[in-house]
């Protein structure tokens, strides 16, 4: 797999494909990267993960963080924002036209929660349970609630790249860069 030719999973069946676009093994195992496109009034899965920090980028389109029922923050294209270990949230799309999201989670394990889940999903009988265990083994709970969120900086791109390891933001230069 290379950041030209991402490798594309489906988590849920008959949800929103996501692609790795840096995949841990090509840069060490310092983390991954991955987007995805929601449809308008489309979300991601209400996630907290417990050990990895968490960039958010709207590439495309504006998406609104929340956590709960509270709203964290509202992104328009090219903007950012980092969330720290044990924040809840789920990514809604906002607008009138879809809007792709990337994220960069490190230290990376939800990449190997996310590939067992594909696998999974493949399978007849796969639901919700089986993903919230999938997703508990790599230190990620499917859950609305986390610590009290704490007010979040709306970022450029470019100052979101500073905030992760080196390595990945490199690659996130080359894949990204006309997003940012």
């Amino acid at each position: 797999m290379s950041i030209n030719h991402p490798e594309r999973l489906l988590l849920v069946p008959n949800g929103y494909p996501v692609w790795l676009d840096v995949a841990q093994a090509s840069i060490d195992g310092v983390g991954t990267a991955m987007r995805f496109v929601l449809p308008v009034q489309g979300h991601n899965l209400p996630l907290l993960h417990r050990r990895e920090r968490k960039l958010v980028v709207a590439l495309e389109g504006a998406l609104e963080l929340r956590s709960g029922r509270q709203r964290l923050v509202l992104l328009q294209p090219g903007e950012a924002v980092l969330l720290s270990a044990g924040t809840a949230h789920r990514i809604h799309q906002q607008g009138a036209g879809p809007s792709t999201v990337g994220a960069v989670l490190w230290p990376g394990r939800v990449e190997a929660a996310f590939r067992e889940m594909a696998l999974a999903a493949a399978q007849e009988g796969y639901g919700r349970q089986e993903m919230i265990e999938i997703l508990a083994r790599y230190d990620v709970e499917w859950t609305h609630e986390g610590h009290a969120a704490e007010p979040l900086a709306v970022l450029s791109f470019e100052q979101g790249l500073q905030q992760i390891p080196s390595a990945l933001a490199q690659a996130l230069r080359e894949c990204w860069l006309e997003h940012g």
